[in-house]
């Protein structure tokens, strides 16, 4: 078997992705190397999930602006996201073009019109694959790719063949991400957030301001710092004091320690 310069070139690369999968500079890098390949201007990783908001993995080329109104998407908008939607409705692992899993009155609905079209722009891609174990599913792994111009035959065709790396390795790195997240199963006997914010509310100890309990179930839903920076327009580092007041009012060291309180759940196992 013959190897050009180039596709030595490329096994080089991804060789040097694979190292870096269970680093915070992976995604990052990811994103670069499929931009190798096939141009797009936003890209984000979410896992979709029937009993909460998407959970944030990972954002890119989000500005502040834009963070804003992904922040509304984390707290309403996503229901109405056709992806979401089917993502949830059963699916075979795969990429999947917006064109494909939408009707044509889409481009008139209230969800193109208040966020996609300010933020996604006019087209999107997306790689799913169920995250979870089977007999105990935490949701569904979404690589969104958007783009200001439409994705051609060509970018969808090579990223399809993509795909079959492309999918088991953004699994590994988002289990890798999430090693020390906690993050409720999809089980019928998970307490509503009404349930929860009592509970927070009449806990025996000293009083938790409204943005703690915010925090709390955030904390609570799966959200990281940056999640919950996003959905509550703070800053991370804004976000990482009230986590911290939070606790400390708790008397608590870890979110593990509230999801056992509150959920009695554990760590991910995905």
């Amino acid at each position: 078997m013959r190897f050009t310069t180039q596709d030595l070139s490329f096994h080089q690369r991804f060789g040097h992705l694979l190292e870096q999968v269970e680093s915070e500079t992976f995604w990052p890098r990811f994103a670069a190397f499929l931009r190798e390949s096939v141009r797009f201007d936003s890209w984000v990783v979410l896992i979709f999930r029937k009993a909460h908001s998407p959970l944030l993995v990972h954002e890119g080329d989000l500005d502040n602006v834009v963070d804003e109104l992904f922040g509304s998407y984390l707290r309403r908008y996503f229901t109405d996201d056709p992806f979401y939607r089917f993502a949830l409705g059963g699916f075979s692992p795969g990429i999947y073009r917006l064109d494909e899993i939408t009707s044509p009155q889409f481009r008139s609905s209230a969800y193109f019109r208040d966020y996609f079209r300010y933020n996604v722009v006019e087209d999107e891609l997306q790689f799913l694959m169920p995250f979870g174990k089977r007999e105990e599913r935490r949701g569904v792994l979404s690589l969104s790719l958007g783009s200001e111009q439409r994705f051609s035959e060509q970018d969808y065709g090579l990223l399809s063949l993509m795909s079959h790396w492309v999918l088991p390795l953004i699994g590994m790195a988002a289990r890798s991400a999430l090693a020390d997240t906690q993050v409720p199963a999809d089980r019928p006997d998970i307490s509503s957030t009404a349930d929860l914010e009592q509970r927070l509310r009449a806990h025996d100890g000293p009083h938790l301001t409204e943005r703690e309990i915010q925090v709390a179930l955030l904390l609570l839903s799966g959200q990281s710092n940056k999640g919950i920076a996003i959905h509550l327009g703070i800053s991370p580092e804004t976000a990482k004091v009230h986590r911290r007041n939070l606790y400390e009012k708790l008397g608590i060291s870890s979110q593990a320690e509230i999801f056992t309180r509150f959920l009695g759940t554990g760590r991910l196992q995905a």
